[in-house]
């Protein structure tokens, strides 16, 4: 098919509205300007400037709403003297977190991802406390009073204890003694033990706990997210996984499994803080905080997850302990499994039997990065691997549709000549398919076949943490567009423009059963794809550009084959 000026003519104007369109719409004032990502750092209730953004105007936000379980109590525990309240924070860490304690508390109130950094690549990652009862607080259905601090030291970088005094609504008093010991990259054992001090058996009701509060990840760290993920997943002591939306219905969130809990998780796009009890909770714990913008519109901006048991009960003058496992950082399948088994399944990368798939992509590029030294060439590889093991459907895909290509002609005298009866016109093409041994969907049901690969492996791509802030050629970063230019506010992404190109030529070399005019709007196929996707992160762009040229790159061979083979038989028939 050759270029003519309405084509020609046609692409200029498309590609002109696809670029401009969006920004006339904002000068134009049609389309607000894009809110800012708003700091999860600054407690709800408190007034900030940097806030929300709107529409380039500061929209005040009201004093949060905690829209929560009601397994969950609404008030922390009780200071009963100020003073306790001046004590220093302690802080434990390791090579890769920090974690910040209050003594008076008893919660963790910050968590610092010491090589994880936000969108300014200068800033590191941190999540702070923001809600009561706060990170690894222990807490009932009545708030408990704090009489004193009995034990407040640290033995060694990585471990912390915290021995309280506590007394009950009742009067009852009772040690809570709290241990944090920092035992692997992101994993920490968690350990509490009640010692009841008073005269008479203690009842504890919803003796409870939540892990760390984690916002979406575009208000954590500033980075443009386009498929973000952020629920509250657990996994019962049945063996069933789910997940609940922060974001969703308050009728969908409030739900509560019947089956006791084998550990509890709040996750975002790419790190989760996953609490794993020794003995499972009776139930499962979950809150959010709501605030609100100029438009009233509902924001969930922060969520927490634990457990409780039901009934504890210690008698006079004995002690119970409870044990955990606290995991808090980056959602890798080799540090979740660390924690348990079955914790990989909230990695979120894809739906259904796809999710599968994706597991696998994901660990072998993790695995060719371990090779090979560079995430950019893993993600070249494996393309290349997984565009060769489709290598012979895609070829039986393209011979068939060559072999209707030659059809057309056949086909439409066929059409021609029984226009007004369509009955008979569909039997003569089928009795010719027939004849010629085509299947009209041999060229579409070997593609189908492709798809779910290469859809988990986009999947995989886009939401592995892996990527996140790896550079790689001129691309600052795989999970981000590679932008190297801004040209009249427009940004300049070389691979998703290489990308669209490739796909135009594969589009000319591919075999074709439709008709020149056909053809020519599927030439603006490229042109939509460009309009949706330019923004797609560089990792993506990159797996896609190489698997266009290795397309363009089997049909010239399949061609030059075919070409082989059509002068044997004429130099056999001579």
């Amino acid at each position: 098919m050759k270029f003519d000026k309405q084509t020609i003519a046609a692409f200029v104007i498309c590609i002109a509205v696809l670029l401009l369109w969006t920004p006339f719409c904002r000068m134009m004032g049609w389309i607000p300007e894009e809110k800012k990502p708003v700091s999860s750092e600054q407690p709800a209730a408190v007034k900030s400037p940097d806030d929300v953004v709107a529409g380039g105007k500061k929209s005040e936000i009201k004093p949060a709403a905690v829209n929560e379980t009601k397994q969950v109590s609404e008030a922390a525990n009780k200071i009963s003297n100020s003073k306790l309240l001046n004590i220093p924070l302690q802080k434990i860490s390791n090579k890769d977190i920090q974690m910040t304690f209050s003594p008076a508390e008893g919660d963790c109130k910050q968590v610092v991802f010491k090589h994880y950094f936000k969108s300014d690549y200068k800033t590191e990652i941190s999540l702070k406390n923001g809600i009561k009862p706060g990170a690894l607080e222990i807490f009932g259905k009545e708030p408990w009073k704090v009489i004193s601090i009995v034990d407040n030291s640290k033995t060694g970088d990585n471990s912390y204890k915290l021995v309280r005094k506590m007394e009950t609504a009742s009067g009852q008093q009772f040690l809570l003694s709290q241990n944090w010991k920092i035992v692997d990259d992101f994993l920490a054992d968690y350990t509490i033990t009640v010692k009841n001090i008073s005269g008479k058996e203690l009842e504890l009701k919803d003796f409870s706990m939540l892990g760390n509060p984690i916002p979406p990840m575009a208000q954590l760290s500033g980075d443009l997210i386009r498929r973000e993920t952020h629920s509250v997943d657990y996994y019962t002591a049945e063996g069933s996984f789910g997940d609940i939306d922060i974001g969703g219905k308050e009728s969908k969130f409030e739900f509560t499994p019947k089956d006791k809990i084998k550990w509890v998780a709040v996750t975002n796009k790419y790190f989760t803080a996953l609490l794993l009890p020794a003995k499972p909770f009776d139930q499962l714990v979950k809150k959010r905080i709501e605030r609100q913008g100029k438009k009233d519109e509902k924001d969930y901006f922060v969520g927490a997850s634990g457990g409780l048991y039901s009934q504890v009960n210690v008698l006079s003058g004995k002690e119970v302990s409870f044990s955990a496992k606290y995991y808090c950082g980056p959602k890798i399948i080799a540090e979740l499994k660390k924690v348990d088994s079955s914790a990989s399944k909230l990695m979120h990368l894809a739906w259904g039997p796809l999710d599968w798939i994706a597991r696998v992509m994901l660990n072998a590029l993790v695995w060719l990065k371990s090779l090979c030294g560079s995430y950019g060439w893993s993600i070249i590889i494996i393309t290349i691997i997984v565009r060769l093991i489709f290598w012979p459907i895609t070829q039986k895909a393209n011979n068939s549709m060559k072999k209707m290509q030659t059809l057309q002609p056949k086909i439409k005298a066929i059409r021609e000549q029984y226009k007004n009866d369509s009955q008979v016109m569909n039997s003569k093409v089928m009795e010719l398919y027939r004849q010629e041994k085509v299947n009209p969907l041999g060229g579409c049901l070997p593609i189908l076949l492709q798809i779910p690969v290469f859809i988990a492996l986009y999947q995989t791509l886009d939401g592995a943490v892996e990527l996140r802030q790896v550079p790689f050629w001129w691309a600052a970063d795989l999970a981000k567009p590679d932008t190297v230019a801004v040209l009249f506010g427009l940004p300049l992404n070389p691979l998703i423009l290489a990308m669209v190109g490739l796909m135009v030529i594969q589009q000319r070399l591919t075999p074709s059963a439709m008709d020149p005019m056909q053809q020519k709007m599927m030439l603006l196929m490229p042109l939509v794809m460009l309009f949706f996707l330019y923004s797609l992160p560089s990792g993506l762009t990159l797996y896609w550009t190489v698997s266009q040229i290795l397309s363009i790159v089997q049909l010239l061979v399949q061609q030059k084959m075919n070409t082989g083979e059509k002068t044997k038989i004429i130099k056999k028939t001579a």
